[in-house]
């Protein structure tokens, strides 16, 4: 990969993670109770936005009447969040000595 593919994929990512983040706001704000205990799913959010960006993009269609089922449908996805849990994973055993971090 050359320096200018690398840095054009580097930036449409920031350019995504953001859009993606804004969508997430949004919804959030429009479609959820301010004191509520659950939160946007953003691994589905991210699938849902991926799978439209392409079209708003070339089209340039992506006009409030597009939008609006998109974050409807993105506030659907919810989690519960509850506050200070924490699961660590165990350590294992690298499964071949050439990955083994020294």
């Amino acid at each position: 990969m050359s320096w200018h593919a690398a840095r054009q994929d580097f930036g449409a990512k920031a350019v995504f993670d953001n859009l993606n983040a804004l969508a997430a706001y949004v919804a959030t704000d429009a479609l959820l109770d301010p004191g509520s205990s659950y939160k946007i799913n953003r691994t589905l959010e991210l699938d849902k936005i991926k799978r439209q960006i392409g079209r708003w993009l070339l089209a340039a269609t992506a006009t409030t009447r597009r939008l609006k089922p998109i974050l409807e449908e993105i506030a659907l996805n919810l989690q519960k969040f509850v506050p200070n849990r924490s699961q660590p994973r165990k350590p294992q055993p690298k499964p071949h000595l050439s990955h083994a971090y020294k």
